[in-house]
């Protein structure tokens, strides 16, 4: 068995076009592996998360002194033990065997005394793997008879070139140039360059483009040229793209090609994201976000359609318990027909949760993690197509359960979030890319990194090189340095990895037979090194650069594209004329809709006629418009106490304050959430001072019942209407008094009142007047966060501000309501509705007699631009 073996080469892309039989290319990781195989030492893969949570008891162990490390681990102990166990790998790598002498720096000694107790006590690394095969790989013959080194051997850490020093017919490759003519000379000026570092530019332009720069002002523009290039013309052909290698796929697929099965390496996948949103939901207070995302996650511990519906009851209202809550699951449990999924909303979301300062009992979160890869391999047996998707997930449920059982052997106290969330940062396999997108079959050669460009192509593309990511400084002092020499440990050498990078960054270059092109990132990106390089050979090769988006006619972009000419966007139509006429619904009209018909009836006709809805996002309601909702739920529970218009003000604030948090939990819980905590006090603050002022107005009106939400119907002339009037105050003498509670708006409403624009008001009186045969005495607005009453009539609230409409404007309004409704009528009885722009205006108005015309409202549009306007 022949082995070709490179640093870089366990990411290797392929595929190859020379078929070969006992040829593996190989990285490190690779090679081992086939070696472990062979001497009979292969073992279970080991979790990061392990083997950090492993190396942390270590640490902790050695605390009892001080240590150098010893308010960082106490600060961050996940991170910390990470940090050092990947010092202490690269030492083993480089010959250490865990001893210091006394002289040696502060650091080196204590990291010693910590390898004492940790040497054969974690679980093994690279270098503990290697130790291992060696011993037997001396004495043994393996099927090996050669191993070519793509790259240099003294690059290799010290352990791995033991290793090669036991293998046969160890030899090292060397890059040469594969063009030929100009290219050549091109790739030989570069070589030197970088190898000798003799920098001498190019005597004779490269004029028979076998050197092409290419740069479109977007990514994506240049990914559609790519597309159509390569479909046009057949080539072997190597494409090297170091990042953003799925959207070039994406693009190549959508537009007919194939996918070259980049493995873009994401914890975003949903799978990965199941087991932290399940792990999130154990902390109090609970983020509504997370529960919104946890609920509506394509991924979960029980059934996707139930934990919809509950995140829907978690939009209308943020909290867990609450009306909707409840009566998402009595939905969730007649649909079911059984219990068992109530058990499960039970455990996961109504059960125990932990203060997010203290942690939570490591046993509370194995059960979790346990809990939910059960479920996650159930799926995976009832459907094994899904095994791509969900077989990384129960690796990652797998890691995370042996680093908290590690944790637990420690004896650790509770875990809190942070620790949580670098277990699964630490858990999460690296080889989590995108399982629905492998290379497909017609797809080109490709590689992800320029030093697994081993393999000549007659076209070479390099996609969007830029910010190359350089060797790490070295973290140790000088005298730590000497420390290690002395020791006959070889640390890295930033220099040399440096060099050898260099080196590798010329590997597309150097592979190209025929044509070397070069996509370059939009304008202002940084400028990799070996674009600088080129530049340096040939000063004039910018000038040579094919702007995609302004050379469509030239050679090598006019076949694939074409100008298009400008087309104006459809203007927004004066009406929508149809070819019959549309009866207006008979079924019950609230404010709401009948507000839509009269200022917008192309809305009106989307959303009740047609049913037409948008698209939306399920997310827990927030700002004014959640405060409002909970000061009314306030209001509402406040008056169904008893006698609670005898209270004084202490005893109803105090009430408040006994209740307050048990609504924001089931019903406001983002006000309970971290950093919320100034918007709670607020929103506290607002309704006690809301409460008395409520009090004092009702204590001054001699108000003998108050009634929240009340039900009202009856007709607009011959229209059936409906609706709930948010405040009704029965007054001595049979009097009443409709409010409407808002949050705030003081001049806002102050002015609707005065100068008789109140129409939904209005109509609710008119509604009440139906059903009881009273009118009330005054209508009004009551603001919540000024505490502020105004009346439509004096006398009737004393400590009210009366704000009198003009004479009969309550009865005006209710009769341009009714014109407007036989208006509208008419229009649509003859086939035609207007189309109303937002604000209105003089040509929308109606005839004399109907109410004015203002248009949809602003959060309407998503509607409106069905109708054109796109660019406003």
């Amino acid at each position: 068995m022949h082995i070709i073996l490179g640093l870089n080469l366990d990411s290797r892309l392929g595929p190859s076009r020379k078929d070969a039989l006992d040829q593996p290319v190989v990285g490190p990781m690779g090679l081992l592996g086939l070696l472990e195989t062979w001497l009979g030492l292969s073992r279970p893969e080991v979790s990061a998360a392990q083997r950090v949570t492993s190396y942390l008891g270590h640490l902790r162990w050695q605390t009892a002194q001080p240590r150098f490390y010893g308010r960082s681990l106490e600060a961050d102990g996940v991170g910390t033990s990470a940090k050092l166990l990947s010092w202490r790998d690269e030492w083993r790598m480089g010959g250490w065997d865990g001893t210091a002498p006394t002289d040696s720096p502060q650091r080196l000694r204590e990291m010693a005394e910590v390898e004492h107790s940790a040497m054969g006590n974690i679980p093994p690394g690279e270098a503990e793997r290697l130790v291992a095969v060696l011993a037997p790989l001396e004495a043994e013959r393996t099927p090996i008879e050669s191993v070519l080194l793509v790259d240099p051997l003294d690059s290799f850490p010290r352990l791995w070139r033991e290793v090669l020093s036991c293998l046969p017919d160890v030899r090292e490759w060397q890059p040469e140039p594969q063009g030929d003519g100009l290219l050549r000379e091109l790739q030989q000026h570069a070589l030197e360059a970088v190898v000798h570092g003799e920098l001498c530019p190019l005597v004779n332009p490269i004029a028979d483009g076998s050197v092409v720069l290419v740069q479109a002002s977007t990514r994506e523009a240049a990914e559609h040229w790519l597309s159509a290039y390569c479909r046009q013309t057949a080539a072997d052909r190597l494409l090297v793209c170091g990042s953003d290698g799925d959207s070039v796929d994406a693009t190549m697929v959508a537009t007919g090609g194939a996918s070259s099965g980049f493995r873009h390496t994401s914890s975003l996948r949903p799978a990965l994201q199941a087991l932290g949103l399940a792990l999130e939901m154990c902390w109090d207070p609970v983020d509504i976000g997370y529960l919104v995302e946890f609920l509506s996650h394509p991924i979960g511990p029980f059934r996707r359609k139930a934990r919809v519906r509950l995140a829907k009851a978690v939009a209308e209202q943020p909290g867990i318990g609450g009306g909707a809550w409840e009566s998402a699951k009595q939905e969730i449990r007649v649909e079911e027909n059984g219990d068992s999924i109530l058990e499960d909303i039970a455990f996961w979301l109504e059960g125990e949760r932990w203060n997010r300062d203290t942690g939570a009992p490591v046993d509370a979160l194995l059960v979790r993690v346990e809990k939910l890869a059960g479920a996650l391999r159930k799926r995976l047996a009832d459907n094994g197509l899904l095994n791509a998707t969900l077989g990384a997930a129960i690796e990652q449920c797998a890691a995370v359960r042996d680093g908290l059982l590690e944790l637990k052997n420690q004896g650790a106290p509770n875990i809190t979030p942070r620790v949580v969330e670098q277990l699964l940062e630490h858990a999460t396999p690296a080889s989590a890319g995108n399982p629905f997108a492998p290379a497909q079959v017609g797809c080109l050669r490709a590689e992800s990194d320029t030093a697994a460009c081993i393999e000549p192509a007659d076209e070479v593309i390099w996609w969007m090189p830029s910010t190359p990511q350089l060797p790490p400084p070295l973290h140790w002092t000088k005298s730590e340095l000497e420390a290690f020499s002395s020791l006959g440990v070889e640390v890295r050498n930033p220099q040399r990895e440096l060099e050898l990078l260099a080196r590798q960054w010329l590997r597309p270059l150097l592979a190209a037979r025929r044509q070397f092109i070069m996509v370059l990132p939009p304008p202002g990106a940084e400028e990799h090194p070996v674009r600088q390089l080129l530049l340096k050979l040939w000063p004039d090769l910018m000038k040579h650069r094919v702007d995609l988006d302004a050379q469509v006619e030239s050679e090598l972009v006019g076949t694939l594209a074409e100008n298009l000419k400008h087309t104006a966007l459809p203007p927004t139509p004066r009406a929508l004329d149809l070819d019959g006429p549309i009866t207006l619904p008979t079924t019950d009209q609230s404010y709401t809709s009948i507000s839509e018909l009269f200022n917008a009836p192309a809305l009106y006709a989307f959303k009740r006629i047609a049913r037409m809805r948008p698209a939306s996002i399920l997310e827990a309601r927030d700002g004014n418009n959640l405060l409002g909702t909970l000061a009314h739920r306030v209001f509402e529970k406040f008056f169904q106490q008893a006698d609670c218009l005898n209270w004084t003000d202490e005893q109803a604030v105090t009430w408040f304050r006994d209740n307050v948090d048990s609504l924001l939990r089931t019903e406001g819980a983002v006000l309970l959430m971290h950093g919320a905590g100034v918007g709670q006090q607020r929103f506290k603050s607002v309704c006690e001072h809301a409460i008395r002022s409520m009090m004092r107005h009702l204590r001054a009106a001699c108000a003998r019942r108050v009634y929240t939400e009340l039900p009202v119907a009856g007709q607009l002339g011959h229209v059936p209407l409906i609706g709930k009037i948010d405040l009704l105050v029965e007054l001595p003498g049979g009097n009443v008094v409709a409010l409407d509670m808002k949050w705030r708006g003081d001049k806002y409403y102050a002015a609707t009142l005065l100068d008789g624009q109140h129409l939904q008001l209005a109509l609710y009186s008119s509604l009440y007047q139906q059903q009881t045969g009273v009118t009330p005495a005054a209508l009004g607005y009551f603001i919540f966060e000024s505490g502020a009453m105004y009346v439509s009539a004096p006398d009737v609230i004393p400590t009210a501000q009366v704000r009198t409409p003009p004479l009969a404007a309550t009865t005006g309004l209710i009769q341009q309501a009714k014109a407007s409704w036989d208006w509208r009528t008419n229009q649509w009885a003859a086939g035609n509705i207007e189309v109303v722009p937002v604000g209105g205006g003089e040509d929308f108005q109606g005839p004399e007699g109907t109410l004015q015309v203002n248009g949809p409202n602003t959060w309407d549009k998503d509607y409106m631009v069905l109708l054109g306007g796109w660019e406003q």
